[in-house]
């Protein structure tokens, strides 16, 4: 009972208050209409208490009347997507087939063309190669073609409202925050996906703060418009997750006969992954890629795997279909970019066809 009037009593209050938050949900409201539903009024308060944690960061007023009057009630599209992304509802196979276009890796290879000075300047600057900074690039927003038109404060305070990761989208809404009170990027520049990452490198909040680069020099850290610094970002990012250029990524390989059944499942003796590769448990046993030729995988022509002794996991495609892909610790740095192994092994493809 006692629990009950304290919310009907904080529903009431959130009445006389409404109107005076920037922003507000209600503040629009057609005249006659003063029915509130008890959702609306809840996540009014929510929004009030992240607008009051947001001023007592030292965010400025016209910063948050900014990006607090374009938050409407949790867009239900939004939420709706988070839990159905293409990475776990699609099958290996209409997941590849759709992002390897014949379009993508020839326009790759044509933009890997135009810029080879900067993306050369990139690799030595930070030890990433080229085509996969590209690959990322056009995997993430079609070489900076595809339209990022999100409002990303709705957004992120959507998924933020949203209990299924609530706390990291919070956090990524107060960083889009700072970014904004810092005086670039501006207002008009801050869209995002439908999960709030940003510019043609589609970081999130937090990922631009700690990893974006001004390679140009223009005093702008600039993933929207810039390439140099697109690239640089992207390259940025990889190099503190033990990324290795003298390595690839992995290979598409043949099964032995038998298929992903004839495979022994115990981890090799005295081979554990970096920290890096270990956090990624789903990657299953690591063998010395030695050890993979000796259990009968081959590259996927049936030519033997290269005779070098580094750590390689086995990534099965769908099941039953006995397709798989021998992968090396760079794999393990693109998943850090997107925790998939669709996603990685789209990077590493495509990254092949740009060589």
């Amino acid at each position: 009972m006692i629990k009950n009037a304290t919310r009907m009593l904080r529903l009431s209050l959130l009445g006389l208050t409404l109107s005076l938050l920037p922003g507000a949900l209600f503040a629009a409201e057609p005249a006659g209409d003063s029915a509130v539903s008890e959702e609306d009024a809840q996540f009014q308060l929510w929004l009030d208490e992240l607008y009051q944690e947001a001023k007592e960061r030292g965010i400025s007023e016209q910063t948050l009347k900014q990006a607090f009057s374009e938050i409407t009630p949790p867009v239900k599209r939004i939420i709706k997507t988070d839990r159905n992304q293409a990475e776990v509802v699609q099958t290996y196979d209409s997941y590849l087939s759709a992002r390897l276009t014949d379009w993508k890796f020839a326009t790759g290879r044509k933009l890997m063309a135009e810029n080879a000075e900067v993306l050369n300047q990139v690799a030595q600057k930070y030890g990433v190669q080229p085509r996969f900074l590209v690959g990322i690039w056009g995997m993430e927003t079609n070489y900076g073609t595809y339209p990022i038109k999100e409002p990303i404060f709705n957004v992120l305070a959507t998924l933020a409202y949203d209990k299924r990761r609530g706390p990291y989208f919070r956090k990524q809404f107060l960083a889009a925050l700072d970014m904004l009170d810092s005086g670039f990027p501006t207002y008009a520049e801050l869209k995002s996906s439908w999960a709030g990452a940003m510019g043609q490198s589609q970081f999130m909040p937090d990922s631009y703060q700690q990893y974006a680069v001004d390679f140009d020099g223009d005093g702008k850290r600039d993933i929207w418009n810039t390439k140099a610094d697109v690239f640089a970002s992207i390259a940025n990012y990889f190099k503190p997750r033990g990324w290795r250029d003298d390595q690839t990524w992995g290979r598409p390989v043949q099964l032995p006969e038998g298929g992903e059944q004839s495979l022994p499942a115990e981890q090799a003796a005295g081979l554990t992954p970096d920290a890096d590769c270990k956090r990624f448990k789903s990657l299953g046993v690591w063998r010395d890629l030695r050890d993979w030729q000796k259990l009968g995988v081959r590259r996927a022509d049936g030519s033997d795997l290269p005779n070098v002794s580094i750590p390689a996991a086995l990534v099965l495609a769908d099941k039953g279909d006995n397709k798989g892909y021998i992968v090396y610790r760079n794999f393990c740095t693109i998943m850090s970019f997107n925790p998939s192994f669709k996603y990685a092994l789209s990077i590493g493809l495509l990254s092949d066809e740009l060589k």
